[in-house]
């Protein structure tokens, strides 16, 4: 009977496959990190984006974004921090919404850090970002969440007294 027992579990704990990685991920990774690598150092991301690319910034009631105001959104937080970082913690696997399927697209958890050009205040903040590709290599959807307008006041220029 212990034998019999055992057989079954071993049957089904194999019998639990886990889905297979999508074999775009590991490619779409390193998009991603060139992503931040492009970003960090100050550099234009509008080669990264596909020209229909939708982007959700990470400020309250924005709404989601073109190719043009993702590049001005980009160059907006580059205009206003200084030796910018990206620490990320993981880059992990997303789904289709709808299937729940892997798909390729990448999430990732991570610090940023720098300095507020206008105060000289440092920051530091942990936020989330998805990114997902197309053929080409190009970003076609993409978001950060995090508290940008927390953030925003906790670097702002102290008020004159």
């Amino acid at each position: 009977m212990k034998n019999l027992i055992m057989l079954v579990c071993i049957c089904v704990l194999s019998s639990c496959n886990q889905p297979a990685q999508n074999p775009d991920f590991e490619k779409n990774v390193e998009l991603a990190k060139n992503y931040f690598e492009t970003f960090t150092a100050e550099n234009s991301i509008s080669d990264l984006l596909s020209d229909d690319v939708e982007w959700r910034s990470c400020f309250y009631g924005a709404p989601a974004m073109n190719k043009e105001q993702t590049i001005e959104y980009a160059k907006g937080w580059q205009g206003a921090m200084e030796n910018i970082t990206y620490t990320a913690e993981n880059f992990l696997p997303g789904v289709d919404p709808e299937t729940g399927q892997l798909n390729g697209s990448v999430r990732t958890y991570g610090t940023w850090t720098g300095t507020n050009t206008a105060s000289g205040k440092s920051f530091e903040i942990y936020m989330y970002h998805y990114f997902t590709f197309n053929e080409e290599g190009k970003i076609i959807n993409s978001g950060d969440f995090g508290d940008a307008t927390g953030l925003m006041m906790a670097v702002a220029p102290d008020a004159a007294k």
